[in-house]
This record gives structure tokens, C-alpha cells and sequence, in this order.
């Protein structure tokens, strides 16, 4: 608890005619400030909208302004309380759906807490990103297919000599099929199956594989080739942490999901 804030409330700042509850002497997780009909505002509430308002504890006047917020917002939860509102299923669900999120957010940011993403791990990660990289970078051009079978009977028409490359590009404009250049990329921005595929292509020259990706089936053209000049740790530190950080979280979720008994009380479909 912050005994300083906590003094400066006391002694200073709590609005005329409200006094601490009698639990003030309590432990400090459940300091009171304010009972509201017999319903308490504690210390930790207000350190709460504090933090997420970025009011820090010089800042007295809008202190004691949260602090009234909190009091009102409390008085108005007491009569929809009385009133049964809390009762009602569609209020019920929200409550527990915002008590789940709740208790994810607060379990699995305590656990990333306990075991943070290590200089040694964001090293490894940066390593074996460069090797994967490789010394080039490509840009290149896509025609994109809903189907692989049509990639395929596309990219045989061109290895076999029967169509070069721009005959089959022409057909895909026509037929209305997605033709882009996104950019430069190097190998490790591609599924290791396919960077095989790509490594050593020549300008001009169509990889010998079609690119699975969401969008579908990709005929791949490379365009043009430039050594690739990777970027210092430090410049991307920050992102392999976020990298790793959610890598772990959706592992942990995963594990405990595997773990859980699920039972099923209601009857679903095959």
C-alpha cells in the first residue's frame, strides 16, 4: 500500500462530510476511505483510476476529484444493486465476462512478470533470424490463385516452355486474380518449405514452388535482388520482446486450456 497517499487522503483531501470507515485500520489491500450507504471506496480502487488516468500523487486537486467520481459511481452501483439490476442475465453475463477478462489479463501479466524475456532469448531469437534471413532480399511480383491445382497448372505452362511468364500474368489480369509487388522480403519472411523455392532465383526468374498464404495460392516472380543489409540488435529488440512475450502467453493459454476439465451441459452438435 502507499502509506503517503493514504495520509495525504486522510488528512487532506477526502470531500467535507465523508470520513474513513471503520475498516481504515484493516489490512492494507482493503483500506477504506469511504463507506457509501455501507459499501466501501478503498485505497486500491482509487490507486487503480489513478494509474490508468496518469494522476500521480502531487496532483491533489484531481485526486480528490477521482475520488468523488469514485463515490458517486459507488452510490449510483448501490441502488441498481437494490433495485436487482445485477440480476438480470444480460447484466450477470457482462459482469462475469469482464471478471474473466480480468483474471486473464491480471494471471497471465503476473506470470510474464515472474519469468521476463531475458537478453539471452532476444539474442537467440536475433540469431536465428539472421541466419534464416540470409544475404539477400528479393522483390517480387504475385499472381495469387484461390486454388493450388491452378498455381500449379500455371507454373508448369511457364517451367515447361509453353507460356512465359507475362502471357500468364496477362490471363490472371483478365480473369480478374490479385497481381502485386509487396515489396522487398528475404527468407525469413517466408515458410522454410518455400525459401528453398526462392533462394538463388535470378531477376526475371519464377520460384519453383507456389507461396501458401491466407489469400490464397501465389505464383512467385522475383524482380529484383540487392544484398540484404540487416538491422543492429537494438533496433529491433523491442519487437522480438513483444514477439516472445506473446509466443509465451498463447503457449501458457494452450497448457492450461489441455489441462482443464471441460463438461459439456448442454448437448452439441457432432
Amino acid at each position: 500500500m502507499n502509506h503517503k497517499l493514504l495520509f495525504l487522503l486522510i488528512t487532506l483531501f477526502l470531500l467535507p462530510g465523508c470520513q474513513p470507515g471503520p475498516e481504515s485500520s484493516v489490512e492494507d489491500d482493503d483500506v477504506v476511505l469511504v463507506l457509501v450507504d455501507g459499501e466501501p471506496v478503498t485505497l486500491p480502487m482509487l490507486e487503480r483510476v489513478m494509474r490508468a488516468q496518469g494522476v500521480g500523487e502531487d496532483d491533489h486537486d484531481r485526486m480528490r476529484e477521482l475520488l468523488d467520481e469514485l463515490i458517486r459511481m459507488r452510490a449510483v452501483a448501490n441502488v441498481a444493486e437494490r433495485e436487482g439490476l445485477a440480476d438480470e442475465p444480460e447484466v450477470r453475463a457482462e459482469l462475469r465476462l469482464r471478471e474473466l477478462e480480468l483474471l486473464n489479463h491480471q494471471y497471465i501479466g503476473r506470470l510474464q512478470r515472474q519469468h521476463p524475456v531475458s537478453d539471452e532469448d532476444i539474442e537467440a531469437v536475433y540469431r536465428r533470424q539472421r541466419e534464416r534471413a540470409g544475404d539477400t532480399q528479393y522483390r517480387i511480383e504475385t499472381i495469387t490463385y484461390p486454388e493450388q491445382a491452378e498455381a500449379l497448372r500455371a507454373l508448369a505452362r511457364i517451367d515447361d516452355g509453353l507460356d512465359d511468364y507475362d502471357t500468364v500474368r496477362a490471363e490472371a489480369e483478365a480473369a480478374g486474380l490479385a497481381i502485386e509487388q509487396p515489396g522487398w522480403i528475404d527468407l525469413s519472411q517466408v515458410p522454410e518449405e518455400f525459401s528453398a523455392a526462392l533462394q538463388d532465383r535470378e531477376p526475371g526468374s519464377v520460384a519453383t514452388l507456389p507461396l501458401d498464404t491466407p489469400q490464397g495460392w501465389r505464383l512467385v516472380k522475383v524482380i529484383e535482388q540487392r544484398e540484404l543489409q540487416a538491422p543492429p540488435l537494438e533496433q529491433v529488440r523491442e519487437g522480438i520482446a513483444r514477439s516472445l512475450l506473446q509466443q509465451r502467453r498463447q503457449s501458457l493459454v494452450e497448457e492450461i486450456y489441455e489441462q482443464a476439465e471441460i463438461e459439456p451441459m448442454l448437448p452439441l452438435e457432432e
